[in-house]
């Protein structure tokens, strides 16, 4: 199962689908409040530990012979243990693809539209995600490459803004590191590596789609690092306009600074602009989650991902809205519980299992051929 019938991404495809995927939320909601006016430096180590990340993940596929995540699992647990695992990371797909439903659906309500249901709000991105899906991965990735300039492009704009406005206080950033490390690493550790960077073992599941797998490392390395100067600009931004005390206590802290900007009394009100970026980012991951998921389910039960499009995506909205009771709620157990339960076990425990059971068969296999040839 190394694509979706004869379904190929070029890696210029993969390259923005990586890119967009790990800035889609991670510049919007605000993170490692640890580190204070020091986030971008955590920043900075986050994204060049994700380039390892994302490297040994393309490392662990060459090395079980361009073996997808869900074939790894059946090859080095067996059809019982490994049902089970596929299963289990298919699930985990989908809970996290309805946290991020849940992060556009918040920032909604606080937004735009603060009357409006946010059942009705879920719904309504779930339904151009499972249309998306069903198209298929070629189709999902030129939407990618179609909406990516403007994504990019208006995060720059609200800092070049917010700049010239005069909105941007760079003394906030100081004193660099007046804590030490510290809280540097605290922040590291585990919330910025596991968001986003280690979400991108999803991408485990793609990675054989592509049209030359030999270049993958290098381009998820590049899409990685460019992704991380994003999110580090984004960082910045945040700080030098809130402050730190400011920024810690709001929820979306790019929006409120970007409610900042005021230039020749007509440009204002530029948050809007931000909440295109998280429904474009949201509309990104979801999809990409969605898809790793029932690629799972197809793989397991042998039935195309097609029939489970419409049940599947009924019931990601309906567990975004019962995961937690209010956003507080929501972003507490997103940054604080999930990833010592969920992300480290997923994204990194499994995987290195993975590596040395996947060693030591091709170790066996080896020393038994060896023997019958000799």
């Amino acid at each position: 199962m190394k694509a979706n019938g004869n379904e190929k991404i070029s890696l210029w495809q993969l390259f923005i689908l990586i890119t967009i995927f790990a800035i889609g939320t991670a510049v919007v909601v605000g993170t490692g409040e640890e580190a204070k006016q020091d986030v971008w430096i955590s920043e900075v180590i986050a994204a060049s530990v994700g380039v390892i990340i994302v490297w040994s993940y393309f490392q662990l596929i060459s090395f079980s012979d361009q073996k997808n995540l869900y074939e790894m699992l059946f090859f080095a647990f067996g059809k019982i243990l490994g049902t089970f695992m596929c299963i289990l990371y298919a699930l985990y797909f989908f809970y996290i693809a309805s946290r991020n439903i849940r992060d556009f659906g918040e920032l909604m309500n606080i937004t735009i539209l603060p009357f409006t249901p946010m059942e009705v709000i879920v719904i309504a991105m779930m339904l151009p995600v499972m249309y998306t899906v069903y198209l298929g991965l070629e189709v999902l990735a030129r939407v990618t490459e179609v909406i990516s300039p403007y994504i990019i492009g208006i995060l720059i704009v609200v800092g070049l803004l917010l700049f010239f406005s005069e909105g941007l206080q760079f003394t906030h950033l100081l004193p660099i590191l007046g804590e030490g490390f510290g809280p540097v690493f605290e922040a590291v550790f585990p919330t910025l590596l596991t968001f986003p960077y280690g979400e991108v073992i999803v991408f485990t599941v793609i990675m054989t789609a592509t049209t030359r797998f030999s270049h993958v490392g290098k381009v998820g390395g590049a899409a990685v690092a460019a992704s991380g100067l994003l999110i580090i600009y984004a960082n910045v931004i945040q700080v030098a306009a809130l402050g730190v005390d400011l920024k810690t206590r709001t929820l979306f802290p790019l929006m409120t600074a970007a409610r900042e900007i005021m230039l020749m009394e007509f440009i204002e009100r530029v948050d809007i602009l931000v909440v295109f970026i998280l429904m474009c980012g949201v509309f990104i991951k979801v999809s990409v989650f969605f898809y790793a998921g029932l690629k799972g389910l197809e793989y397991i039960f042998l039935i195309p991902i097609n029939k489970y499009i419409i049940p599947i995506g009924m019931l990601i909205p309906f567990f975004a809205v019962l995961n937690s009771v209010n956003i507080v709620e929501h972003f507490e157990e997103g940054l604080v519980i999930v990833p010592y339960l969920l992300h480290l076990p997923l994204q990194f425990g499994i995987p290195v299992l993975l590596f040395c059971i996947i060693w030591m068969k091709k170790r066996k296999n080896k020393s038994v051929s060896g023997g019958i040839a000799s």
